[in-house]
């Protein structure tokens, strides 16, 4: 297995083509960021299942395979993957929340070539990534993701201290490229989006269907380990642990709620939702956001995963004419990567407008 190094040169890596396989969209966004940051290419696969299909249909450098998801799980779609012998000396690098040997071994008997455990550092991704792509030469690099996250982190450091009750920013500002309105807006996501999964366990539980919410808990193990919430991640992986097994899961279930509880309270807090947009009218002329909806609009079409941070940074510019729940939505669509849903509501939005998106 490959040593994580402190520092290196990715001059080799710049333009690779990396198959990220994650079906957590919080891990999904904060590892396009860190490869993308680096000046790579990636497309994403949210299951074994498309990987299998991807890898057969594109030419990739390495693929990143997360062991646990729905449909087909890693090691199964690095098993079918093997069986085709024009993919026998494709990179597959294992990704997996937990850093057991026993996982190790079972990755490398799968075929896998190596090991990164969750929530993933940056200096360990590079490390295992140059050990495994291949590639002759390489364009000089504009500066490693080090360095671009010690640039940014620094930035941070030198405006308002971003604080959040139970959670361990600096390191998951440095796991996220050290980009502080991204880790904002993934807290903010976080906070909407798993308010509710202990409850949702709950019901799972209630139906008989111990494998749901036991994916519900392995979810929100890894999103909260990689936003720094370590105390949420270890309840969650007891959880997880309670359902697998069979036994402890009301005390879990209650240990996770209320850990969950004060971890969404805090982000609350520190990380107020903004005031209502426009009051959902679009006063303002339509021809200020031509520019910047534009951009995003070929962005989206090609597929470019700049769109999760340009949407970040366009949001004053288009608060002013586009309605909350159209800046909301189109948002959302953009930073779950869900770019063909959000190509259609950005249509809606230029016909209400009547813009001419070119």
């Amino acid at each position: 297995m490959a040593q994580a190094g402190p520092s290196f040169d990715i001059d080799h890596a710049r333009g690779a083509r990396v198959l990220l396989v994650e079906d957590n969209e919080i891990n999904q966004e904060v590892a396009i960021g860190q490869l993308e940051d680096a000046e790579l290419f990636v497309d994403l696969a949210e299951n074994g299942a498309d990987a299998v299909r991807m890898v057969r249909e594109n030419d990739y450098d390495v693929v990143l395979m997360d062991m646990q998801m729905p449909v087909m799980d890693g090691i199964e779609a690095t098993r079918v993957i093997r069986s085709d012998p024009r993919f026998g000396d494709l990179p597959i690098i294992a990704m997996t929340a937990n850093a057991l040997v026993s996982d190790r071994e079972i990755c490398l008997e799968a075929g896998m070539n190596d090991h990164i455990a969750k929530p993933i550092d940056p200096d360990r991704l590079f490390s295992v990534l140059l050990l495994w792509i291949k590639r002759p030469g390489g364009a000089a690099a504009k500066g490693t993701p080090q360095a671009k996250a010690a640039s940014a982190a620094k930035q941070a450091e030198d405006s308002r201290p971003l604080m959040v009750d139970g959670i361990d920013v600096i390191s998951a500002l440095r796991r996220t490229g050290g980009n502080r309105k991204r880790y904002e807006t993934l807290l903010r996501r976080f906070a909407q989006q798993q308010a509710g999964a202990t409850q949702e366990i709950r019901k799972s539980l209630s139906m008989g269907d111990a494998a749901t919410a036991e994916r519900i808990a392995h979810s929100l193990k890894g999103a909260s380990g990689t936003l720094g919430a370590a105390a949420l991640s270890e309840a969650a992986a007891k959880t997880e642990a309670a359902i697998k097994h069979g036994h402890g899961i009301d005390a879990s279930l209650s240990a996770l709620a209320a850990v969950l509880i004060g971890t969404v309270e805090a982000i609350r807090t520190a990380l107020p939702e903004p005031t209502s947009i426009n009051g959902g009218g679009g006063s303002s002329d339509p021809s200020a956001v031509v520019e910047p909806l534009t951009r995003l609009r070929r962005l989206l079409e090609s597929d470019d995963g700049e769109a999760a941070d340009f949407i970040i940074d366009a949001r004053p510019d288009l608060s002013g004419v586009l309605t909350g729940t159209e800046l909301e939505t189109l948002s959302e669509l953009v930073g779950d990567f869900n770019f063909e849903a959000a190509l259609n509501c950005l249509s809606s939005i230029a016909d209400r407008l009547s813009l001419n998106l070119k």
